[in-house]
């Protein structure tokens, strides 16, 4: 009786071996717990093994990924690294390839398609202006504030001769 009570369920011997950072190559058809399908028996030599990275390789993978990234993108800090992993544009864009891919790469396809769409949006938007009648608009002259400071000095100093924006531009 008392070996049933301390048997331990596979649950708990997963949670043990986590604990302990122990992980090794896991047959998937023993993970689903049962066996190997009639089917599929005698069809492989040997069963499926998936790999799965324990804390000290995926560490080591983390290193040699901020290298290979800070080498590749040298305009990039360790501070403007760790804001582009915070970035959450960047991390949606990344999904469940973020960790698991050479963040270089990932960033380089990030610069690829953001770049793709700022150009996209820039030729829509001139295709747009070039289409425009100006119908709607209200016509107003803006001016840069430089612009606006040499107007009011040239009208403050010629008063017969004061200029609108209008006429500023046209000049």
């Amino acid at each position: 009786m008392d070996e049933e009570n301390n048997a331990k369920t596979p649950e708990s011997l997963d949670r043990e071996r986590k604990a302990r950072g122990d992980f090794e190559l896991i047959d998937p058809d023993a993970a689903r717990g049962g066996e190997m399908p009639e089917a599929r028996r005698g069809t492989e030599s040997a069963p499926r093994q998936l790999p799965v990275q324990t804390d000290a390789a995926q560490r080591s993978f983390i290193e040699s990924d901020v290298f290979d990234f800070l080498r590749r993108f040298p305009q990039f800090g360790v501070r403007e690294l760790a804001e582009l992993e915070n970035n959450a544009q960047f991390r949606r864009f990344c999904g469940t390839r973020f960790g698991r891919e050479p963040l270089a790469d990932l960033y380089g396809d990030y610069l690829a398609i953001v770049g793709e769409a700022g150009r996209a949006a820039l030729s829509r938007s001139a295709r747009k202006t070039e289409r425009s009648t100006g119908g709607g608009a209200s016509g107003a002259d803006v001016l840069t504030p430089e612009q606006r400071k040499v107007l009011d000095e040239w009208n403050a100093e010629h008063p017969e001769m004061a200029m609108t924006a209008k006429e500023f531009l046209r000049r």
